[in-house]
């Protein structure tokens, strides 16, 4: 055979060569084509089109379309029942929606998969508390908490003891939401009303002011709740009343000049003036004979503020009322017992001085002043210093 004769064989059996195999090549060959393309089937059945439900059920659910989320995902389970989150998802969506029963149903069974899931424990605990289940949410709220949940979950702790019953722990509930708020002004509200609701006026109190750092301008809520929680402590609510120690009575400040009273409105000028070279005295309220304030001052600047006016007091409540209260009794008599019966005038150093008090008979007034001692004093032997 000639070598033309030979490559045209060659090409031949090439073309033909499916023909040339025996049978049952040519059936294997084609089982296998039917099983890729019947595996390819499957594949895109039972795996690619759920993952594509999952993942845009998942964009509705991050885009907050909980509607249109809870129906992919429905759709997603019938072709792939377990799928791991899911069920988180489906119960926050169907909280969203208002089926409050159908998500405690789904954060349960997303709890058997994922037990320390301190979200969904928080989450299924609020859902108990909200439908009366007040032991059943603490016992998971508590556990929530022990996960690391949010200060949320101390404040739904608190709120879950106030309803059985135990306001004491229900306070120290309350009272860690705040200590771990991180600025959360909502939180921070809350927790602060819940104990101002059972009592715990001064621990409130701490909580709106640390509310009035977060909050946004023109929210006055905070000022307010203060201003009652103050109120409940017998503290000033009126910055014009507060005394501060060693620095101000009211308005008027240590080292202020005349001008400055003569401007405020709080005071403006003297009902009674009297003046002594460097030295003067100027007298606010009461009568001309008996003003309620006296106002020293050396060369023009305040050095000492003695009043017996009854709306000034402390920022923590201690006022010229107060003072004569029967709390404060006992004090009187242990001055009495060392200095004899005749003795009237009672001079009390108090607030690590910088604030005294007298009292003369049933009258008593107080003193801001700086140094060690008040100015108005007879004697400094005769001054008992009370922390």
């Amino acid at each position: 055979m000639s070598e033309d004769e030979k490559r045209a064989a060659s090409q031949e059996r090439a073309q033909n060569g499916i023909s040339s195999l025996r049978p049952e090549f040519k059936i294997a060959k084609t089982v296998l084509a039917v099983m890729l393309l019947t595996g390819g089937a499957l594949y895109y059945r039972d795996s690619y089109v759920p993952a594509r439900m999952f993942q845009a059920a998942d964009i509705s659910f991050e885009e907050g379309d909980y509607g249109e989320a809870l129906e992919t995902y429905h759709r997603a389970l019938e072709l792939k029942p377990r799928q791991t989150g899911t069920h988180f998802r489906i119960g926050y969506s169907l909280e969203k929606q208002g089926d409050y029963r159908g998500a405690m149903d789904e954060y349960a069974a997303h709890l058997k998969d994922e037990p320390d899931d301190g979200e969904a424990l928080f989450r299924l605990g609020s859902l108990y508390f909200d439908h009366d289940m007040r032991q059943d949410a603490l016992n998971v709220l508590k556990r929530a908490k022990e996960l690391g949940a949010p200060a949320s979950a101390d404040y739904m702790i608190g709120v879950s003891l106030e309803a059985l019953g135990d306001t004491k722990a229900a306070r120290e509930g309350f009272v860690e939401a705040i200590r771990r708020s991180e600025g959360d002004a909502e939180l921070l509200y809350v927790s602060s009303k819940a104990l101002m609701r059972l009592g715990s006026y001064l621990e409130a109190l701490d909580g709106f002011a640390e509310m009035g750092k977060f909050v946004a301008s023109g929210d006055t809520r905070a000022f307010h709740a203060s201003n009652a929680a103050k109120a409940m402590l017998g503290r000033p609510t009126d910055p014009s009343c507060v005394i501060e120690p060693g620095a101000a009575f009211g308005s008027v400040t240590l080292g202020a000049t005349s001008r400055d009273l003569i401007a405020d409105s709080n005071w403006g000028p003297p009902k009674e003036q009297v003046s002594d070279g460097e030295h003067s005295v100027w007298g606010y309220g009461g009568g001309i004979e008996a003003p309620e304030t006296l106002i020293y001052m050396e060369n023009d600047a305040v050095i000492e503020i003695v009043s017996s006016a009854k709306d000034f007091k402390t920022p923590d409540g201690l006022g010229v009322a107060n003072f004569k209260e029967p709390k404060y009794a006992g004090r009187f008599d242990r001055w009495v017992a060392q200095m004899g019966e005749a003795v009237t005038l009672y001079r009390y150093v108090l607030k690590g001085g910088g604030l005294a008090f007298f009292a003369v008979g049933d009258l008593s007034s107080a003193v801001v002043y700086s140094g060690d001692m008040p100015l108005s004093r007879s004697d400094g032997n005769e001054w008992v210093k009370m922390e």
